[in-house]
């Protein structure tokens, strides 16, 4: 029986930002820690929720989305209806109505239904969707091969989950020369434990902490999963 390979990207359950200005997009991406390499995170549909906290009531939101922590949380009805907002107070956005590039958003101001008007100071806080191309898992016999794109980068490649023409590609970010540790640590996922059907777990950022077979050699920091066939959340 061959083995299963298993690749989760790096994801907190959520991340925060302090805004550092009055402009509507993020004053700095999140942090690779939680999120991966930020140019690869453009898509909403990974995103659950998105909540800003009012550092001091500068900002203008919503009477229809604003509550207190301590109170029951109502039911979301968006509107444009301004309301200034209290200090520390809770807003809750539309996540599909935002911008999301990398790593950044950009929210819809109090004006546009489901938006918040930001002000400095205020926490941008993201929760984020388990499951979409977050994690995939294949076959030993579907592995094609690997390649080099540059000193700290490689893809790998897996027959398409579709069985079309296409490749299935997990494009992985590692140390400096780490190519020919990544290598021999995929053969050893795909040969090895011996060949007994097991689900071995090669790469692994569950809860924001990257984790590999054999100890991380070569040094994964993160990773990124295009599917062939694409689908409805999947980074293309």
């Amino acid at each position: 029986m061959e083995n299963y390979l298993y690749f989760r990207k790096i994801r907190t359950v959520k991340a925060t930002h302090a805004q550092t200005g009055t402009q509507q997009e993020m004053t700095a991406s999140f942090l690779t820690a939680d999120i991966g390499v930020a140019a690869n995170n453009d898509n909403l549909n990974e995103i659950a929720a998105i909540s800003v906290t009012s550092l001091d009531g500068g900002g203008t939101g919503h009477a229809s989305v604003l509550f207190n922590p301590t109170t029951i949380v109502p039911t979301l009805a968006y509107s444009t209806d301004a309301r200034a907002v209290a200090t520390g107070s809770v807003h809750w956005i539309e996540p599909s109505t935002q911008a999301y590039a990398n790593g950044k958003l950009t929210l819809d101001a109090h004006s546009d239904a489901g938006g918040y008007t930001l002000d400095t100071g205020d926490i941008i806080t993201v929760y984020f969707k388990t499951g979409l191309e977050t994690a995939c898992m294949y076959p030993a016999s579907s592995y094609l091969g690997a390649k080099s794109t540059d000193a700290d980068t490689t893809t790998l490649r897996f027959k398409s989950i579709l069985g079309t023409a296409s490749d299935d590609i997990i494009t992985v970010e590692h140390a400096s020369g780490g190519f020919e540790a990544l290598v021999q640590m995929i053969n050893d996922a795909v040969n090895g434990y011996p060949k007994e059907g097991k689900l071995i777990s090669v790469i692994d950022g569950s809860d924001g902490i990257m984790s590999t077979l054999n100890g991380n050699p070569a040094g994964v920091t993160s990773i990124e999963y295009a599917p062939q066939g694409g689908a409805a959340g999947m980074a293309t």
